[in-house]
């Protein structure tokens, strides 16, 4: 099973961030491990693209930045 990817459309700033931290922990209680989240919030350019490239694009960003940090996921 592929890991989840969440996008937020519609949060600025601390919002986008709050939304983040409280998914994270809800995913925590639910017994998913966070780390394996990708998340994404809407651009210019990624509001334009099929949900099947956005999905490709951030679970790769997401893998990139997981191996920087020594994490799987």
């Amino acid at each position: 099973m592929e890991n989840p990817v969440i996008f937020l459309h519609g949060f600025r700033d601390k919002a986008l961030f709050d939304m983040v931290e409280a998914i994270k922990k809800a995913a925590k209680e639910t017994g998913t491990d966070p780390e394996t989240i990708a998340f994404a919030s809407s651009t210019v350019n990624n509001m334009e693209w099929k949900i099947r490239k956005l999905i490709r694009e951030v679970t790769k960003e997401h893998e990139m930045i997981q191996r920087k940090a020594g994490k799987s996921g």
